[in-house]
């Protein structure tokens, strides 16, 4: 029998966010889950992709860091997008997560 051990167990209520853009024709869909896990950072979904990345607010200022993380080839794109990105989660990501 194969042993294991169990890390963590957690069931918790979630605040969910749908964003979507056009940019140039450019379609960029993504779910936003803010979480009392990851030490407050947001878990950010490419609908697209499937692509996910643990995001906090100060990687929205770090265009060509979050390129990569995103996958985003353009740079004018992943400029726009930072901003909008910053418009839609602003609110939420600057404050810390509430456990629930």
């Amino acid at each position: 029998m194969t042993m294991y051990r169990e890390l963590y167990n957690v069931h918790e209520k979630t605040d969910v966010q749908f964003v979507g853009v056009d940019i140039a024709g450019d379609r960029y869909d993504f779910a936003v889950l803010y979480t009392s896990m990851f030490f407050g950072k947001i878990l950010l979904i490419c609908m697209h992709t499937g692509r996910q990345v643990l995001l906090e607010y100060d990687h929205l200022d770090d265009i060509t860091n979050l390129s990569g993380m995103l996958h985003v080839d353009d740079e004018e794109d992943m400029a726009i997008l930072a901003e909008f990105l910053k418009e839609s989660l602003g609110m939420y990501a600057a404050r810390p997560p509430v456990k629930l």
